[in-house]
């Protein structure tokens, strides 16, 4: 028999996890002596080991607990639970190959200096968390031969398109800071760069021949939900950037009436 710290020392585990695992109640000291120290042996060393083979394949330490309460429990009852659990670990595996690339995705921003803060930061990271349900909502509430513009888009691609959205951005921020009025020339030629951006993701025949059907289909959709995906803009730079879109627009009735 070895007391908790020669069995923590010849299994690799600290003191503290076999104490934690015994308030768990996934694992007790067989005995103890009679000044109340715990004892170990080879039955607690193959339970030990039957609940680091079990979380090696994801189990967590509270189904362990289940499965080590479970008396009758049998392999065949186990090999019931594995196609769950690799459903699981498939899920896991999903998710963090999303969140390696969107390390990758926002490092590559941060070297190629681009300007980069929490509402940008959140907006990039949500929509990579989080592409899959946005596509659905996309197909729910968009019209079927718009929505696949957006959602067909390569990831590549789509990472070209967010650099060129973030240097816009970068460009309104300036005229802000600056406080360039929204009929100013420079500031009017950020919302034609934005047009050029729009029209990349769609070509501009594609909107003229469908424009007036999705506009009735976007009328007849639903309100969005008022808990929406975070965006690249603050709501002032989306003020501003419509403020422009007024200006153009007068200066277009303009000079047709002349």
């Amino acid at each position: 028999m070895y007391t908790i710290g020669e069995f923590g020392a010849k299994t690799g585990f600290s003191t503290r996890t076999l104490r934690f695992y015994e308030e768990l109640g996934i694992l007790y000291p067989s005995k103890r002596t009679e000044s109340g120290h715990r004892l170990y042996g080879l039955e607690e060393l193959a339970i030990l080991q039957r609940i680091q083979s079990l979380k090696f394949i994801g189990y967590s330490l509270q189904e362990i607990k289940e499965m080590l309460d479970k008396e009758d429990i049998t392999l065949a009852n186990f090999a019931d639970s594995l196609p769950v659990q690799r459903k699981v670990l498939v899920h896991k595996r999903e998710e963090l190959d999303r969140a390696i690339a969107a390390i990758e995705h926002v490092q590559t921003l941060l070297d190629e200096d681009f300007p980069l803060d929490w509402t940008v930061l959140t907006s990039l990271l949500h929509g990579m968390e989080f592409e899959e349900e946005q596509k659905a909502w996309m197909k729910e509430h968009f019209p079927d031969d718009f929505s696949p513009l957006f959602i067909d888009i390569p990831k590549e691609e789509r990472k070209k398109l967010d650099r060129e959205s973030l240097s816009i951005l970068a460009d309104v921020k300036k005229l802000m800071r600056d406080n360039v009025p929204p009929h100013a020339p420079e500031a009017q030629q950020v919302l034609v760069n934005f047009s050029e951006l729009f029209l990349k993701m769609i070509p501009e025949d594609v909107i003229t021949e469908n424009m007036d059907k999705w506009e009735k289909q976007l009328e007849s959709a639903p309100e969005a939900d008022d808990f929406i995906a975070p965006t690249f803009w603050s709501k002032e730079e989306e003020a501003y950037v419509e403020e422009i879109a007024k200006a153009m627009e007068q200066k277009y009735e303009g000079d047709k009436e002349k």
